[in-house]
């Protein structure tokens, strides 16, 4: 019986092969690739070759996909030795020999020169005739010059030399295939009559990456105006492939590999030592991270069309770049929108005197769409002037999170020196009391009111019983522990004018413990200054000690 004949195919990924899909993730990618095959009944090798040299092998092998009357039977992935690049060629031998002669002439014209120099030199004054005098200087002029102008002559003659040799070795090196695309893949395929086939190729490659960057618009003369956020993506890669007018689908997600969860160990105590291990959390035979291979040779105004989400949950999304992209493989950043948001957002000014004078322009921003922000550096703009750089944290829809926005010199405050006062109290037991008093101004030098300046300050806590801190003004009172336990909400805020409140730091804050709150001593006032306005704060406390001894730290 005759033995089964085997069919072998070769596809060039470059040449025979389509980029159908890919999905972009935040330190790798992964590439769809179509192949179109016709194969002969019987058994066939398919060699797909040109892929990255960065690819993962494993994920290769896992995802290969076929569509019509055959059967996969299996995968297999190598990395095809690398081709050395000619090392000469008739033009390059020419082009060298050229410069070897042409720094020979070089040498001699410079020996030329020291030849004359040192004739020079030996003449001797006293021989000379004075009439020759000038006549032998200038036959030197003339013989220096004519040397100096040769070796110029030469010496560009180099120049040029050089620059056709770097030529030609460039030349060499690019008759070899791309250095960075060596992994090959072999599909073993059976088909029981002739068949036209589609397979598709899904595969993890490293060198691959996009990065969230934003522009942040605010405009302060109009406090109730939404939000500008311009979601953008930087992408690049380094794989060695030509990412040609494809689809891009940027993921938030970081996929990982083999990852499970650890085991908890039982926690064993006795009076005896262990004779081995200990308590805690086990690895429980929890994959390591399998990385990715690599290889050392491997690596006016536009309207613009914005990314959707094509995948929202709970956790991640995806968000697909609109139209088809080119991204080369090189070392450049290459920008795509993925979102013009307007969202709700307060404007607020902080200021923590104590540490800095300066006034602080926050926007605190609630996340109203459906995109699930990346961490991620931003460019602000505040009344369409570039003001600074923050960064972004990760945010969810929904969630709410807080832009620095710059300094806003435009609101003076002034820390003025603090006032002590010191007196003694008790009839049998004394104790020692201190009054301390603490002024700061705020002037507000717009020509427009600001609503929602913050002052952040703070008195003393007590580390001992023996050493009491009274908070006299503002009158802000702690939550007593039975009140703490079963509020659901802050304290309500002190009135101390028509345009100031005072409460304890954190208290605005969404799901904040009540009970926690005044412990650090840190409170705040809420102000609201008219245009060119101006506002005092007053803040007091006393500490009574009732040992009458050094109290450090204040």
């Amino acid at each position: 019986m005759d033995p089964v004949a085997v069919h072998y195919i070769s596809f060039s990924s470059i040449d025979d092969s389509k980029i159908t899909n890919i999905n972009l993730y935040r330190t790798h990618a992964q590439i769809t690739r179509a192949y179109k095959v016709s194969v002969a009944a019987g058994q066939t090798k398919l060699t797909l070759s040109h892929l990255p040299n960065v690819v993962d092998h494993e994920s290769l092998r896992r995802v290969v996909e076929g569509r019509g009357a055959a059967i996969i039977q299996g995968v297999t992935a190598f990395k095809a030795e690398m081709e050395e690049p000619k090392e000469t060629s008739p033009l390059l031998e020419e082009l060298n020999a050229k410069k070897e002669r042409a720094n020979n002439a070089l040498q001699r014209c410079r020996k030329a020169l020291q030849a004359v120099d040192k004739y020079m030199g030996n003449i001797s004054i006293e021989h000379l005739d004075v009439s020759k005098l000038g006549e032998a200087m200038d036959i030197y002029d003339t013989t220096e010059e004519k040397w100096d102008d040769k070796i110029l002559e030469i010496q560009k003659e180099l120049e040029g030399i050089k620059a056709s040799i770097n030529q030609e070795t460039d030349r060499l090196e690019n008759t070899v295939e791309n250095k960075k695309l060596r992994t090959n893949v072999v599909v073993g395929l059976i088909a029981d009559s002739p068949a036209e086939l589609e397979i598709t190729l899904i595969y993890a490659v490293s060198h691959a990456d996009w990065n969230a960057v934003y522009d942040i618009r605010v405009d302060t003369q109009a406090p109730d105006s939404p939000v500008q956020v311009i979601y953008k993506a930087n992408i690049s890669q380094r794989t060695g492939e030509i990412w040609d007018n494809v689809p891009i689908f940027l993921e938030t997600a970081s996929p990982t590999f083999g990852l499970e969860l650890p085991l908890l160990q039982p926690w064993n105590i006795s009076y005896q030592a262990p004779t081995s291990g200990g308590r805690g959390l086990g690895r429980g035979g929890a994959k390591r991270h399998r990385k990715i291979l690599r290889d050392e040779e491997d690596e006016d105004f536009l309207e613009v069309e914005v990314a959707s989400v094509t995948s929202k949950g709970h956790v991640n999304a995806t968000f697909r770049i609109p139209g088809l992209t080119t991204i080369p493989s090189d070392e450049d950043e290459h920008g795509v929108t993925i979102a013009d948001l307007k969202l709700e957002g307060k404007i607020s000014w902080v200021c923590i005197p104590k540490g800095d004078t300066q006034v602080h322009l926050e926007a605190i921003i609630t996340n109203s769409s459906e995109y699930t922000f990346l961490p991620g550096p931003s460019n602000v703009y505040v009344d369409q002037s570039f003001i600074s750089r923050s960064d972004i944290p990760g945010v969810s829809p929904r969630e709410v999170f807080t832009c620095p926005l710059g300094v806003d010199p435009s609101i003076r405050v002034t820390y003025h020196p603090q006032e002590k006062m010191a007196s003694e109290s008790g009839f049998y037991s004394k104790s020692l009391k201190y009054a301390y008093s603490q002024r700061i101004s705020v002037h507000n030098t717009k020509f427009v009111a600001i609503d929602g300046l913050k002052i952040i300050d703070g008195i003393p806590v007590s580390q001992d019983a023996n050493l009491i801190v009274n908070l006299i003004s503002p009158a802000l009172t702690l939550a007593a522990p039975s009140t703490a336990a079963i509020a659901s909400k802050p304290p309500s805020t002190v009135k101390v004018s028509h345009n100031i409140d005072a409460q304890w730091n954190g208290a605005e804050k969404p799901g904040t413990d009540v009970s926690a709150l005044g412990k650090d001593g840190k409170l705040n006032w809420i102000c609201h200054v008219p245009a060119l306005g101006r506002l005092n704060l007053l803040l007091q406390w006393e500490v009574i000690d009732s040992h009458k001894t050094q109290v450090y730290g204040l």
